[in-house]
């Protein structure tokens, strides 16, 4: 079976995107037989290549960042251009995998809903979509998040091989809490804050304006 990913990243190949994507194909492509290929869209080369490819038989993965519950521009320029295929994907299977900064489910579950309808309106197969909140750190080579967050992916990809059924409870894990306790986003989001946003405030020269707001 041939697994075809569309990486519509605005970072392309330097994307969470690419990571995410690539631990789940590579449990998908354990089973003998399976092979998977991904296009970055950000590319106008691969996405006239993608585009061409995406109603021929198999399963086609989406994938993106989810920006504040919106997906980004690039997503949508896609599922439009791919919106000509409507009615002819009946031999297509379709998932998305979609994954946001922050670790609350609730950031991506309106996504999850309009990405649902898409498929109806496209006239697809939905195998189902893949939620991962906490993605920001995925990139730091010893975050046990990141470690964690991925062997996850490889495992779902790997049932998903054999079955053709996204693992429930994996999905739940992945998806992220509903909320965070009180206590932790006390301690939490002052270090988030310091460390994240603020590292990059201070090396773009910002941080000494961090509490400018308009007139």
């Amino acid at each position: 079976m041939r697994l075809r990913i569309f990486n519509c990243s605005p970072k392309g190949r330097k994307s969470n995107s690419r990571l995410i994507s690539g631990a789940f194909a590579r449990g998908f492509c354990e089973l003998p037989g399976n092979e998977a290929e991904e296009f970055f869209v950000a590319r106008e080369k691969d996405m006239e290549k993608g585009l061409a490819s995406f109603g021929e038989d198999g399963i086609n993965l989406v994938v993106f960042p989810v920006y504040v519950d919106a997906m980004p521009g690039l997503a949508k320029e896609f599922i439009e251009r791919a919106a000509l295929f409507r009615g002819r994907l009946s031999g297509t299977r379709l998932l998305f995998l979609v994954h946001t900064g922050f670790p609350e489910e609730t950031h991506t579950r309106p996504m999850e809903k309009y990405l649902n309808k898409l498929a109806v309106r496209l006239g697809a197969r939905l195998d189902g979509v893949i939620r991962l909140g906490g993605g920001k750190g995925i990139k730091v080579s010893d975050s046990p998040q990141k470690n964690k967050a991925l062997d996850e992916l490889t495992r779902l990809g790997q049932s998903y091989a054999v079955d053709g059924k996204l693992d429930a409870r994996i999905l739940e894990r992945l998806a992220g809490p509903s909320r965070i306790p009180r206590l932790v986003a006390l301690v939490m989001f002052p270090i988030v804050n310091y460390f994240g946003f603020g590292r990059e405030m201070r090396k773009n020269g910002a941080w000494e304006r961090r509490f400018d707001r308009p007139l």
